[in-house]
């Protein structure tokens, strides 16, 4: 019995890990998040996610996530997120964000992302890749 629990317990937390991954076009794993860490492939903290905040590794403020709106570090506007699209200051789109994909404005895939929120794979891909 104290084996099949540990086994369980295993599989839960290997299944947490695995769930919450940014892969680029090619299913290449780029990235992590974590209650609200941003880490990359090896697992180093890049930055943060807090309350609409996107942050970096020092914990610096480089955009808020406000609404619909993505600011950067002064509250300018410099893009949109409406659940599915992404769109820049002047809104035209330059992505979407649908069933694990991330996509340019042409529809051609350049990520993927798994158990993470599509806003949190959005803003990743705004800030931290893209």
């Amino acid at each position: 019995m104290k084996y099949v629990v540990m086994g369980l317990l295993s599989m839960i937390l290997v299944c947490q890990l695995q769930a919450q991954r940014l892969k680029n076009s090619n299913g290449s794993i780029i990235g992590y998040i974590e209650n609200g860490r941003v880490k990359n492939s090896n697992g180093s903290i890049i930055g943060y996610f807090d309350e609409g905040r996107v942050k970096n590794s020092n914990g610096s403020i480089i955009g808020y996530y406000d609404g619909d709106r993505i600011k950067n570090s002064n509250g300018s506007i410099i893009g949109y997120y409406d659940g599915d699209r992404v769109k820049n200051s002047n809104g035209s789109i330059i992505g979407y964000v649908d069933e694990g994909r991330v996509k340019n404005s042409n529809g051609s895939i350049f990520g993927y992302f798994d158990g993470v929120r599509r806003i949190e794979a959005a803003l990743y891909f705004f800030f931290f890749f893209y």
